[in-house]
């Protein structure tokens, strides 16, 4: 057995990326910049969940790339009420909508936003994607990466190879073995959820 990583989650250990990743992402960050149209022309607070149950690649990336003002992940806690402060406030200042980014394993969106609509007094609605991440044409990067793995799957298994997958660190094909692929656990790029605060 000879793997390649795909899943839209990128939440398998040891390689920067998995196929499908990139499009789902892009996929989240188009229907962020729709919701983005109806939530500023009516004032609104908009909660978009998006799929990540126990790793939150997707609400992060998407939320970052989206320009959203919140992220939330199950790898990292969140205040609520700290956060319905703040929303107020920047709508007192007049700031005409609230983008939040929901991985469906840290909350649902639906509760989350009846709670903050609750909370703040903001006019607030859910947009849950569901499946619709999964479908579209790929994105170029995924069918140039997809290629680049594939190639490097069928070179293996003409070699009579087994037990490793192929991946990606820090854009160069790795191969890996593939126990230690499923077995370890994937952690966020700390990095990259400082970032997620800092543009809040």
């Amino acid at each position: 057995m000879v793997g390649v990583p795909a899943t839209i989650e990128n939440d398998v250990w040891g390689t920067d990326y998995t196929i499908g990743s990139d499009t789902a992402a892009n996929t989240i960050v188009e229907a962020i910049n729709k919701l983005r149209d109806t939530a500023c022309a009516h004032r609104r607070i908009i909660l978009i969940e998006v799929m990540g149950k126990t790793y939150g690649w997707l609400a992060l990336y998407s939320g970052i790339a989206g320009g959203a003002e919140y992220c939330i992940m199950p790898e990292a806690k969140y205040n609520l009420d700290y956060m319905c402060d703040e929303i107020k406030e920047a709508y007192e200042r007049g700031k005409r909508y609230s983008i939040i980014v929901v991985a469906e394993g840290a909350a649902s969106a639906v509760e989350l936003g009846k709670a903050v609509g609750e909370k703040t007094g903001i006019d607030t609605r859910v947009s849950v994607l569901g499946h619709i991440q999964r479908g579209g044409s790929p994105t170029v990067k995924d069918r140039i990466n997809a290629s680049l793995l594939g190639e490097q799957a069928a070179l293996a298994l003409a070699a009579d190879r087994s037990d490793i997958i192929f991946g990606f660190d820090t854009g160069t094909v790795v191969e890996l073995d593939l126990h230690d692929a499923v077995y370890n656990k994937k952690t966020l790029d700390t990095e990259l959820i400082r970032l997620a605060h800092v543009l809040a």
